[in-house]
């Protein structure tokens, strides 16, 4: 038995290979480094505007901040964690300072946390000058009551070095002793008891309307 054998003609195409000398991939070439810069300038200049938008975005966040600051206080007020703080640039004895901060429509500052005795600090280093603080032991010796007649927490008390010390005077000529406190610029520990006759700056605090 015989096997049919069929022969087909198989055609083979040789592509012409596209050499530097093609000019339509000469012009290919052209196009595409045309387009390649094109796309480059485009994305330097979204770079540059989207850098912009973000400055923008920035100057207007922080634009809105201070105007929200301003609005929350009474002028000449400090904003801080929703409370609002003066500090004052005429000097009176504790006493007084006591009665002006009411008068104002707040009271001597209360100090019960730590960022708020870190944003006091942040304000009077400018001014190197003491402030009145709400804080005396005036009317029991050694027991620290602030003007809301609450009492001095223990664990938030930044006294400097060796204070309260009670000091009496060279020649001990004030019986009474320092009975009111001052906060300084001397860092993060920085109450000192004083004679409560000083004449002093004093720092007022009242509620501001824009709460935290």
């Amino acid at each position: 038995m015989s096997e049919d054998v069929i022969y087909s003609d198989v055609v083979f195409v040789k592509r012409n290979e596209i050499g530097s000398n093609d000019p339509d991939q000469s012009q290919l070439d052209v196009y595409t480094e045309k387009k390649l810069k094109d796309l480059q300038k485009l994305h330097s200049a979204l770079n540059d505007n989207f850098t912009a938008v973000l400055q923008d975005m920035h100057d207007w966040q922080q634009n809105l901040s201070k105007a929200l600051d301003d609005s929350a206080c009474p002028k000449d007020w400090e904003y801080h964690a929703g409370k609002c703080y003066f500090f004052s640039t005429n000097t009176l004895d504790w006493t007084k300072s006591r009665d002006a901060c009411v008068s104002d429509g707040g009271h001597l500052v209360i100090i019960k946390r730590k960022d708020e005795q870190e944003f006091l600090m942040s304000i009077i280093t400018k001014y190197k000058e003491s402030f009145w603080i709400g804080l005396t032991d005036e009317k029991n010796e050694g027991q620290w009551l602030w003007v809301d007649n609450t009492e001095l927490s223990p664990d938030e008390r930044y006294w400097y070095g060796n204070e309260p010390d009670n000091w009496t005077g060279s020649r001990g000529e004030s019986k009474a002793g320092e009975d009111c406190v001052i906060i300084t610029q001397d860092g993060l520990k920085s109450w000192s008891d004083a004679f409560c006759s000083k004449s002093l700056r004093r720092i007022c605090e009242t509620r501001s309307s824009r709460q935290p």
